[in-house]
């Protein structure tokens, strides 16, 4: 008795996902899009422009080539830092 019943159930669920999945597939084909409206490409008025060449590395590339710079070395450790005060070290305080 129980499994008719359980049949019973499970074949009126199984009708009843066949009707709505009929009713999903008649969805109205909706026209097509009017040019220019939202989600449409838009064609573009000018030519495409590809970006420049990089240039070429290396000896025989063209151009004169660079000067060398100098690189700035760190201050010796008794130079003062331009800008920064000097402190005396203090003691520890008392107490502390």
């Amino acid at each position: 008795m129980k499994r008719t019943i359980l049949t019973v159930i499970a074949l009126a669920a199984l009708s009843i996902t066949a009707v709505r999945a009929q009713e999903l597939q008649t969805i109205p084909i909706s026209p097509s899009p009017a040019p220019g409206s939202p989600g449409t490409a838009t064609p573009t008025p000018y030519p495409q422009i590809s970006p420049a060449p990089l240039p070429k590395v290396g000896p025989g590339s063209g151009g004169p080539p660079l000067v060398p710079i100098e690189m700035p070395s760190p201050p010796s450790k008794d130079q003062p830092v331009p800008g920064l005060e000097q402190n005396p070290p203090r003691g520890k305080p008392p107490g502390g």
